[in-house]
């Protein structure tokens, strides 16, 4: 597979018709359908569905555009880490994780480190724990924050000073919410909305004093945004880190954090031996001499 095929693949795929796709690509739309039919046949199976007035992918043209999407993106990176001038820094550096205080230690050094080398942009992926860690073996980010990752060994890193306490979002006009503390017993028959990080890697499991999958988790969430959502609709208690929601006064929601307190340490992690570009090893040095690590 050519990397010019799969960027026409993407540009279907996003145009919905052959003749945009051949319009936006500047080929005509003859050479574009070869094109597409020769991938298909090189794949020995279908792509796309094609009717009267789009195309739409099959299943295997779903995965097929999955994987273009991390292929091209690889492979534009890696041209662009090539670009680069000796003397200019310059490039793009790719920083993968979840809703965490630790994105505020990095925007520091973000902030700093551009005031420098003002040519280097940065990316952003928000997921969850697994996710961050594919992106971050396939090559995709340079760097990922992860939150009490419990096989921190397996990858080089640097721990953040500041950490992630747990806490509870949830109504103002809820009971609940006129404790300063939210106890275990206080909501161990209580209608749960949890990260699935959080069942994954039993981050609350010991304070519950049992697998927080034998309670009522009645949702599961990536991202907090949505799951607030819920809350503001009184499905449940989201158990949450602090300071992702917008909460308090002005707000319809409060968050009351746990006790026994719960704390995760945040880190940077990459890979062992990872060759760096330019931009993303400077990066590094320049977190190693900030005052954002313990």
């Amino acid at each position: 597979m050519e990397i010019r095929v799969l960027r026409y693949y993407l540009t279907v795929c996003r145009e919905g018709t052959m003749s945009r796709a051949a319009e936006v690509l500047h080929v005509t739309q003859p050479t574009l359908s070869r094109q597409i039919a020769d991938l298909e046949r090189e794949l020995g199976c279908t792509l796309l569905h094609r009717g009267s007035r789009r195309v739409v992918p099959t299943e295997q043209g779903l995965y097929l555009q999955r994987r273009a999407e991390e292929i091209v993106a690889l492979a534009e990176q890696t041209e662009a880490d090539f670009s680069q001038s000796d003397d200019i820094v310059e490039g793009d550096v790719h920083i993968g994780g979840g809703e965490s205080q630790g994105v505020l230690a990095i925007a520091k050094c973000i902030r700093s480190f551009r005031e420098q080398y003002p040519q280097v942009r940065f990316h952003l992926h928000s997921g969850n724990a697994e996710e961050t860690i594919g992106r971050l073996e396939r090559g995709l980010d340079d760097f990922s924050i992860l939150i009490s990752y419990p096989d921190i060994s397996k990858y080089a890193h640097l721990r953040f000073k500041p950490t992630d306490a747990w806490g509870v979002i949830m109504r103002k006009d809820d009971p609940l919410a006129q404790k300063e503390v939210i106890q275990p017993s206080d909501l161990r028959n209580q209608p749960l909305i949890v990260s699935r990080q959080a069942l994954e890697t039993g981050a609350l499991d010991m304070w519950f004093e049992t697998s927080v999958n034998k309670l009522n988790v009645v949702a599961t969430y990536n991202l907090v945004f949505n799951a607030v959502m819920l809350a503001r609709e009184g499905v449940g208690y989201v158990c949450s880190l602090e300071n992702l929601a917008m909460v308090g006064e002005g707000t319809d929601l409060v968050f009351r954090l746990l006790y026994p307190p719960v704390i995760s340490v945040i880190d940077l992690v990459w890979k062992h031996n990872q060759v760096f570009s330019k931009a993303a090893q400077l990066f590094l040095e320049n977190v190693r001499a900030s005052d954002v690590l313990a």
